[in-house]
């Protein structure tokens, strides 16, 4: 299905608790509502699910919030950890990681970092 999640009813059209995993990716940096998404995320995880959110430091800066564009990466994986913690989706396990590719200490290609979760 394809959901404006940006709008007041972003209700996911599943049930509740039919997935194992979800992946959010390249895409939580434009959430206007994103507590209610996350939400929605743990209604329709099954409890033991998993939830993978990836971001990067690209963006298109005119879609992106306001909070996400005057923020570093760290920054970036806190405020997805506190959608997760703070959306009542019931969210456990909450942990941060950095995915980019390095050769040595410095980062070849776009950067890339997931935050993940398990459904209590």
């Amino acid at each position: 299905a394809v959901l404006d999640l940006n709008k007041a009813s972003a209700r996911l059209p599943y049930e509740d608790s039919i997935f194992d995993k979800v992946i959010c990716q390249l895409s939580i940096d434009y959430l206007t509502r994103p507590l209610d998404v996350m939400r929605e995320v743990g209604r329709v995880l099954k409890p033991g699910g998993r939830v993978a959110i990836l971001f990067s430091n690209r963006l298109f800066i005119q879609k992106a919030i306001g909070l996400w564009t005057g923020a570093d990466d760290i920054d970036h994986a806190y405020t997805v950890g506190a959608y997760l913690h703070y959306s009542r989706g019931g969210f456990g396990d909450i942990k941060a990681e950095d995915l980019s590719s390095r050769r040595g200490k410095l980062i070849v290609g776009d950067p890339l970092y997931v935050v993940t979760a398990v459904k209590k």
